[in-house]
């Protein structure tokens, strides 16, 4: 079983699992809250240590014609926290189609910024897709959680 088809099969189990769930986007009004280190506003508290939080990324092959197509979601695992600020290694990331930049956005090489740096609610997916002939590999870099 090559790598491409294991790929497949994580992404569809995720989409199979996660697609229940509603985008966070509408979850949080942005101006009530402000995501600085060790601070607190709008009620929440945040601190850039985060050994009890975890953030999954998966990421699939859409479509392998033409271009292909592929699924990314990054899921907030914490069972009782808030993520934000959250930043991935991913290389010169770049899509033939255009990404929705308040998803996923390239701030510059190797680092990306996801969901606008806007809190991520625990359980909460963000997905985005993106074209290209490489699949881009991606991992979290840092963020910040509630506690």
């Amino acid at each position: 079983m090559n790598n491409t088809m294991v790929l497949t099969i994580i992404m569809l189990l995720n989409l199979a699992l996660f697609s229940h769930m509603v985008e966070s986007r509408k979850v949080f009004n942005e101006s009530n809250y402000s995501v600085n280190n060790e601070t607190k506003l709008g009620e929440i508290r945040w601190k850039s240590e985060c050994d009890h939080a975890q953030i999954q990324i998966s990421q699939g092959e859409e479509s392998a014609v033409g271009i292909p197509r592929y699924t990314v979601m990054i899921t907030n695992l914490c069972s009782d926290c808030l993520v934000a600020k959250v930043h991935l290694h991913c290389g010169w990331f770049a899509s033939a189609d255009v990404v929705n930049p308040e998803d996923f956005k390239r701030l510059s090489y190797d680092d990306c910024l996801v969901y606008g740096g806007r809190p991520i609610p625990n359980g909460h997916v963000i997905e985005f897709h993106y074209s290209s002939t490489f699949s881009y590999p991606l991992s979290v870099a840092s963020y910040v959680c509630s506690y």
